[in-house]
């Protein structure tokens, strides 16, 4: 995926993480003023300060899950061998730790197993929070092409049956 943001606003969010932690939103306040001054100063005039700044913690948050090359590679050689065969496979360089309210490289993640759990159990949240929306999406599209006689319905009554089971509780 090729980098939308400019070498400068990945500079300014490195250089704050490096100073503040990882957490998105300490990271915005920081920068916000001092790299997007005009932008700041309108949104503000205009009532939009909440939205540039949640605009901008999706941003930064994304900026923090790309590590760059040499900082990976370190962090790489940092995880004992024993679990690198865990870590390889796994789609980011790093995980939110909710009680931190930031995103935790997984090196510093497995020195510290609370973290770790935290960050599991925040992200399996997530991916439930993912399917039971999934499963409201198959049965709206069933009811919507149960409306037209001519569509396929899909997904299957199976999986209309698992969604079902999903929403009531029944297959928790």
């Amino acid at each position: 995926m090729p980098n939308r943001h400019s070498p400068d606003f990945v500079t300014h969010v490195w250089h704050a993480a490096a100073r503040l932690g990882r957490s998105a939103p300490r990271i915005v306040d920081d920068i916000l003023c001092d790299i997007f001054p005009e932008t700041s100063e309108a949104a503000e005039n205009e009532g939009a300060t909440k939205i540039l700044r949640t605009g901008c913690i999706s941003e930064v948050k994304r900026v923090l899950r790309i590590v760059p090359q040499d900082e990976d590679q370190a962090r790489f050689d940092e995880i004992d061998a024993s679990f690198r065969p865990y870590v390889a496979p796994l789609q980011r360089p790093s995980y939110y730790v909710p009680e931190r309210e930031e995103e935790v490289p997984v090196a510093e993640l497995i020195a510290a197993p609370d973290e770790l759990d935290a960050a599991r159990r925040f992200m399996r949240r997530k991916g439930m929070e993912c399917l039971a929306e999934a499963d409201r999406l198959d049965l709206l599209y069933e009811a919507v092409v149960a409306q037209e006689p001519d569509m396929d319905p899909r997904p299957s009554a199976r999986a209309s049956q698992l969604a079902s089971d999903r929403l009531s509780g029944a297959a928790a």
